[in-house]
């Protein structure tokens, strides 16, 4: 099983990081849209448009290496792939970057394989970090006064 992992590395959400079982989407839609798999913050990420741009993967013939591609969804503006604005389906690497318009935030994403019997526990989507300045509101929040 192909699992993607997105590094936000700049913007609202910076120094989240977020998992994608693959078996559990059939792509993934990125934009401010609540409805997208890849969501960013709709007053913060302005660069952002509601959707900006899909992620999509397939598996080789015979079982062979995955293939993982970006398309640009006619953003207002762009999505680039390691500094290169994407104009067409663009295929990903492990350790690409991605960036959602000029001067947007970025993101690096991984790419990984898993054993096919492998597990993978619910949530499908799962934040395994959280940003700074919500820990320090969370905190603040909760000392007695």
């Amino acid at each position: 099983m192909l699992q993607i992992r997105i590094h936000f590395l700049s913007g609202a959400r910076q120094g989240t990081v977020e998992v994608y079982p693959t078996a559990r989407y059939a792509s993934l839609y990125c934009g401010r849209d609540p409805g997208c798999d890849v969501r960013f913050d709709a007053d913060l990420d302005a660069t952002v448009s509601r959707s900006h741009a899909v992620i999509e993967w397939r598996r080789g013939d015979e079982g062979g290496a995955w293939r993982v591609q970006i398309s640009d969804l006619l953003s207002s503006n762009g999505t680039f792939v390691n500094d290169r604005e994407v104009r067409e389906a663009t295929s990903l690497r492990h350790g690409d970057r991605i960036r959602f318009g000029r001067g947007g935030p970025e993101v690096r994403i991984d790419l990984n394989t898993t054993g096919d019997g492998e597990h993978t526990p619910p949530p499908a989507r799962q934040t395994l970090e959280t940003p700074k300045a919500v820990l320090g509101e969370t905190i603040q929040r909760r000392l007695p006064k």
